[in-house]
């Protein structure tokens, strides 16, 4: 494959991974879509697809990783200050239970709501009331 080829093959890979249509990537590129479709389903053309992919998902999970330390060492900074309600805490530690048994939390919890629906376990309280604190 010729240089030319080559680049061409990585401008359509990058500007597919962007979310352009074939439309889009053909007027990018100076070709028509359907020959922008044509080299789409080409191996090499998937592979440069897949390594772009790979870069960004490894580029995703290290912010990720970063974001995850500065989450943490804000909160230890919380806790040291004692700064952290108990139902923090309860969500925080939740989390970290479901991380260690290498299950994905369902969602991340917010803890005062998780309060509220323990109180409202362990005390009778009027249904319109319950509906009152479910919707602050």
């Amino acid at each position: 494959m010729d240089k030319i080829s080559e680049n061409i093959d990585w401008q359509i890979a990058y500007w597919y991974i962007q979310g352009l249509s074939t439309t889009e990537i053909g007027k990018k590129v100076g070709m028509h879509r359907s020959t922008i479709y044509r080299r789409l389903q080409k191996n090499s053309v998937q592979a440069i697809i897949n390594s772009f992919r790979n870069e960004m998902m490894q580029n995703l999970f290290a912010g990720m990783l970063g974001l995850g330390r500065e989450i943490i060492s804000n909160y230890h900074i919380k806790v040291k200050n004692n700064k952290v309600s108990p139902s923090e805490m309860n969500g925080f530690l939740r989390v970290l239970f479901q991380m260690s048994q290498k299950e994905v939390p369902i969602a991340f919890e917010n803890p005062t709501l998780i309060a509220y629906m323990n109180n409202m376990k362990d005390f009778e309280i009027e249904p319109l009331k319950k509906i009152e604190l479910e919707e602050e």
